[in-house]
């Protein structure tokens, strides 16, 4: 039971890495992304100038005591300042989440995988890995756009404030429907990475444990 409990914890922990490395490394990454999608000509500002009010924007998401959010450059109507509370809300559970879930994730490590149980969970593993290649396929399939919007109509259930006004909330510019299609292919390329690498260290084990 308690091996259960720590490996439903350890796919937990996984998913949120995942987020949780997207959502900093995008950041990190962003003034590529200015270049990439020629921002500057989209508000006519300064690369500089749209880094500092995305840094902004972060900061607030990310930030658990902070819960005022000013862009100086980008004014922000009450449904655009009610979606991005929506979304710091989400962001600040994927953190307690991994705190939360690290310390099973460890164990089921230790105790699981390099004691050489780490084939009994194997196949499930094999399908939360699966899982997000399949939205992906999904995803080409029906075309982003498509994917983008379904997925912030079941995220946000009965809450409309995602769809920005550009009049109202022109930060929407300098977030594209491009830079978000960036954010899912990172994310998924994470998640694949991080299954992927807990099954190549039961493959590893499996295979030390045959040459004895």
């Amino acid at each position: 039971m308690k091996d259960k409990l720590h490996f439903s914890l350890t796919v937990l922990f996984l998913l949120s890495f995942s987020i949780l490395a997207t959502i900093y490394l995008v950041w990190l990454f962003y003034p590529l992304e200015i270049s990439w999608l020629h921002l500057e000509q989209a508000v006519y500002m300064k690369s500089s100038q749209i880094y500092y009010n995305f840094n902004r924007l972060m900061l607030y998401l990310t930030n658990p005591f902070n819960w005022r959010l000013t862009m100086p450059d980008f004014p922000s109507s009450k449904d655009g300042l009610h979606h991005f509370k929506q979304v710091k809300l989400l962001f600040h559970l994927v953190q307690l989440t991994a705190l939360i879930s690290l310390p099973s994730f460890f164990i089921f490590v230790k105790t699981i995988i390099q004691k050489g149980y780490g084939l009994l969970y194997r196949r499930a593993l094999r399908i939360c890995a699966l899982i997000p290649a399949v939205l992906a396929l999904v995803a080409g399939l029906i075309g982003f756009n498509t994917f983008f919007t379904l997925f912030h109509q079941v995220l946000f259930a009965g809450d409309s404030t995602w769809l920005f006004n550009p009049y109202t909330d022109p930060v929407i510019y300098i977030l594209p429907e491009t830079f978000f299609l960036h954010c899912f292919l990172l994310f998924l390329f994470l998640y694949e990475l991080s299954f992927g690498a807990l099954l190549w260290q039961i493959r590893c084990k499996n295979k030390r444990d045959r040459t004895l």
